[in-house]
């Protein structure tokens, strides 16, 4: 069976996610879709693998940002998604919590799979809503004239040939954007272009991936860059893990939409100094720290309830 159709039909549950979930939507927001589904018989006794099935479509107009078109929405497997539910990854953890308003598909199978949401938080949350927060931090930190100059950087490499090695092409007459620096550390010398240290021993084409992906953490939000200097909605993102983390070490749960969704707004909308947003998570972090030891949670997720529900759900769905 095709495996989109198995995931459609398997479905036990689908929410809409991101700002709609948080509360921090505007008219302008898109929807995202998260779900889970159950595999078909092959894909449990057989040697057939579908962790997750993509759905999403992307369509975008000249300026980068989503046309009517475009949809994110992702189904994960139901085992797939356990996994990383008890690995407390941010994004799958938080599908728990769902809201009634945000369900648009739930099952008596998905409805089993929130009831036991308890089950999964435990302390170590802390450092993986942490590092996730602190991801977001560095993707918003791309600074507009670093921008610009990975643009430039990125168009003057594409004129020469990929097995060339950068330090062939930045020896003599280089570009203003495109400067070499040398760290005392590690004696040696490095290639600067934007916010990106390259060794010289890089070769153009390694280079050029390398631009690429420091200008997709940018993505369609470039004029949130060149407003604001930072990628607001990446330090929106920065303060909405750290709240959510300690409302989990303090709770056990997550409420949506969240409580701080107007701080969250603000801060998307450019209305924080980011000097300040930085000091807000600094403060946060802190607190994190402070009360992850006086935590309720426990020091591990309960691998043998989670393990028992999941064999008998995956062996009542095989024989229903």
């Amino acid at each position: 069976m095709n495996e989109k159709l198995m995931a459609e039909k398997n479905k036990i549950l689908e929410m809409v996610t991101g700002s709609h979930l948080y509360g921090t939507s505007t008219p302008e927001s898109d929807a995202d879709f998260v779900g889970i589904f159950m595999p078909d018989e092959e894909y449990v006794l057989g040697f057939r693998k579908c962790e997750e099935v993509d759905f999403s479509i992307i369509s975008k107009d000249a300026s980068g940002k989503n046309t009517k078109e475009a949809l994110d929405r992702k189904l994960y497997e139901f085992r797939k998604y356990i996994s990383l539910a008890k690995q407390n990854n941010p994004n799958i953890l938080e599908m728990l919590f769902v809201n009634e308003e945000n369900i648009i598909f739930i099952n008596d199978f998905g409805k089993e799979l929130l009831s036991i949401k308890h089950l999964f938080p435990y302390k170590g949350l802390k450092e993986r809503f942490v590092g996730y927060a602190m991801s977001q931090k560095h993707k918003a930190i791309i600074k507009k004239d670093n921008y610009f100059n990975l643009i430039s950087g990125l168009d003057y490499l594409s004129r020469f040939n990929d097995d060339k090695y950068i330090v062939e092409v930045t020896m003599d007459n280089c570009p203003p954007f495109i400067t070499t620096c040398h760290n005392e550390e590690h004696n040696c010398k490095f290639v600067c272009i934007g916010d990106l240290n390259i060794t010289p021993s890089k070769t153009i084409k390694v280079v050029k991936k390398m631009i690429q992906d420091r200008l997709d953490k940018v993505g369609n939000r470039e004029e949130l860059l060149l407003k604001y200097g930072v990628d607001t909605k990446f330090l929106s993102h920065l303060i909405r893990l750290l709240f959510e983390g300690i409302e989990l070490l303090k709770t056990g749960e997550i409420v949506f939409p969240l409580k701080e969704r107007n701080i969250l707004m603000d801060i998307r909308s450019g209305k924080w100094e980011t000097s300040r947003i930085f000091d807000f998570s600094y403060e946060l972090e802190k607190e994190i720290d402070s009360i992850v030891d006086e935590s309720k949670l426990p020091s591990s997720p309960n691998y043998d309830e989670i393990e028992k529900f999941t064999m008998t759900k995956l062996r009542n769905w095989i024989l229903k």
